[in-house]
């Protein structure tokens, strides 16, 4: 029985017609794999293309069972005479395109192999000579509830570097990972892309303070000069000059305005206001309901010393954040961060995070000439500040202005590589500009280094939309969900049904019906563009030429791919015209 059931099988090419299939599968995987990418196929489409060659494997195989290829095309096996048959040439064919099939599969695959694969640009970034990351300084108090002050002085310095041109000096989100002591130099400075680093360590112990610096070669790890200073509290504005200008020599770099000219500026001589003001500087980097807290602290210390520029900067840049993360009503918040950012201006007219504030203001209220000045004063007095440059980023990315929004972004980046809030403009550049692929792997490089950012989360999530690949949008979405306490299920609907056209109306009334809870993502800008999304333009528009000044349209603004269907329509003209925008974006795309 069995071997008239092999030899059946031979008979019939099922054998034959089993490799050839398995050899065409083989193949096709080989091609799915190296070239769907290039394309920007979608993992989800790649998968399922795979899993449909296996499916197909026995019914292919049944097919050869009960069919056959005759002269007249395809009958059934049982109604073919044995002499009318020609299951034997019918083989022979099938042995030919077996090996051609196989001779291809095995190219691919040692092509795969074998040939050089060219890296991307990025890795082979060269680090500058005149680069430094002040990593954050050791505590050296009695009194470890003494952290903030190192941290702080830490930050001032970094702040002073970061005003020198034509020095790369690493943000603080990305250095203060790197706390010093037993951290491996080399490793730092190759993940910050730096070719010096500051390390040190400070002791506060009453009105006194010691400070211990030194500069370290990051690839050699020789020491390259140090220093000691004791000096009264008081005095702690001049050393951090002295420091920075210290550094300056060593590394050749040219200051701004002479040697004589401070660094450090807008301090203040009461030592209590600026102990507040160096613990509100790391809450401020941290985000979130920690803002809070800080615009407390420096409101203590502008209080104490009304003149305290530095304080009244940073107090105005904790307003204009505190809407952003639902801490304060817009309505009182920047008023007062606007008034914060002028008396420091007032004060010190060279104080960059003031204008940056401001310019940030001024985005918000579609204020584009005056932000673009804001900013361009606040990016020529501080080249080096990353916070700076991905503020003006966004502004760029609101106006329209992508290329520029790009190379001013990525610059930052350099300065802040590793940077959740860099990382998520950087995205939102790219999804305007229609790079899905580019944007997907910085959602991904994103997520490894801050997988429990929430925001980061949501925008992989819309990415994957966007990328159509709904599978891996329901996953991220679930993320996100999870880390901000929300139900994913609103979610999970409007992605199917931008899937699945048969579920759109459903989602729409669920958009339309949705309400302005803070603890929600669907804003109004965000329902916008799920409306957009979902076909619903007419209400999409109709919500559009209704939208004010809402500090949450950012990532969904009206340069996102959601918008295209709709861009030469008049209703959508007339609402760029209302928000003072050119009618097309600037993609630098030859006309």
């Amino acid at each position: 029985m069995k071997r008239g059931l092999f030899t059946e099988l031979k008979r019939r090419n099922v054998l034959r017609a089993a490799t050839f299939y398995a050899a065409s599968a083989w193949l096709l995987v080989q091609i799915v794999t190296q070239v769907g990418p290039v394309f920007d196929l979608p993992p989800a489409t790649q998968r399922w293309i795979i899993v449909a060659a296996l499916i197909g494997f026995p019914f292919a195989m049944a097919f050869s069972w009960f069919y056959e290829w005759t002269p007249q095309g395809i009958q059934l096996e049982s109604e073919v005479s044995q002499d009318a048959s020609i299951a034997r040439e019918t083989g022979k064919k099938l042995d030919r395109w077996i090996i051609t099939v196989l001779s291809l599969a095995v190219v691919l695959l040692l092509a795969d192999r074998f040939v050089p694969h060219r890296e991307p640009a990025a890795v082979a970034v060269q680090t500058p000579g005149k680069s430094i990351a002040v990593l954050p300084f050791e505590n050296l108090s009695d009194d470890k509830g003494n952290a903030y002050f190192s941290d702080g002085i830490t930050e001032e310095i970094l702040d002073a570097l970061a005003k020198i041109p034509n020095l790369k000096v690493a943000a603080r989100s990305s250095a203060f990972q790197f706390r010093s002591g037993k951290q491996d130099l080399r490793k730092a400075g190759l993940t910050l892309g730096v070719a010096n680093i500051l390390e040190g360590g400070v002791q506060k112990a009453g009105d006194q303070v010691r400070i211990n610096v030194q500069l370290v070669d990051a690839q050699s790890g020789l020491q390259l000069w140090s220093q000691k200073y004791d000096r009264k509290l008081d005095n702690v504005f001049a050393v951090e000059d002295d420091i920075s200008k210290s550094i300056a020599t060593q590394l050749r770099v040219q200051l701004t305005g002479g040697g004589g000219q401070p660094l450090v500026s807008g301090g203040t001589n009461n030592t209590a206001a600026h102990e507040l003001y160096l613990r509100g500087l790391p809450l401020i980097a941290a985000r979130g309901p920690k803002l809070r807290d800080a615009a407390a602290d420096f409101q203590q210390a502008v209080a104490l010393d009304p003149d305290y520029a530095q304080a009244w900067a940073a107090l105005a840049e904790t307003q204009m954040l505190l809407p952003h993360y639902f801490l304060e009503s817009q309505d009182t918040a920047f008023p007062a961060g606007e008034a914060a950012a002028r008396r420091a201006l007032a004060l010190d007219p060279d104080t960059a995070a003031a204008h940056a504030a401001l310019g940030m203001l001024y985005r918000i209220q579609w204020k584009w000439a005056e932000a673009d000045s804001a900013f361009q004063r606040a990016v020529k007095l501080a080249p080096g500040d990353a916070e700076v440059a991905d503020q003006y980023g966004q502004f760029l990315l609101a106006e329209g202005r992508l290329p520029a929004s790009l190379a001013e972004i990525e610059r930052a980046q350099k300065l802040d590589p590793l940077s959740g809030i860099i990382a998520v403009t950087r995205i939102n550049v790219l999804t305007a500009l229609h790079r899905f692929g580019d944007a997907d792997a910085q959602t991904r490089s994103m997520i490894e280094g801050h997988p429990d950012y929430a925001l980061g989360q949501y925008l992989a999530a819309d990415v994957a939309v966007l990328r159509r690949d709904f599978p891996d949008a329901k996953i991220r979405f679930e993320a996100g969900a999870k880390l901000t306490g929300e139900s994913p299920n609103i979610y999970l609907q409007l992605v199917d049904a931008v899937a699945d056209p048969a579920k759109r109306a459903d989602a729409v009334r669920a958009v339309l019906a949705a309400t302005d809870d803070p603890h929600q993502r669907l804003t109004e800008p965000a329902r916008i563009k799920w409306l957009m999304l979902l076909d619903a333009h007419d209400d999409a528009l109709a919500a559009l030429q209704r939208i004010e000044h809402d500090i949450m349209f950012g990532q969904d603004n009206v340069w996102q791919p959601a918008f295209d269907p709709v861009r030469g329509d008049p209703r959508f003209k007339a609402a760029l015209t209302r928000m003072g925008l050119a009618l097309t974006a600037d993609t630098g795309a030859a006309p």
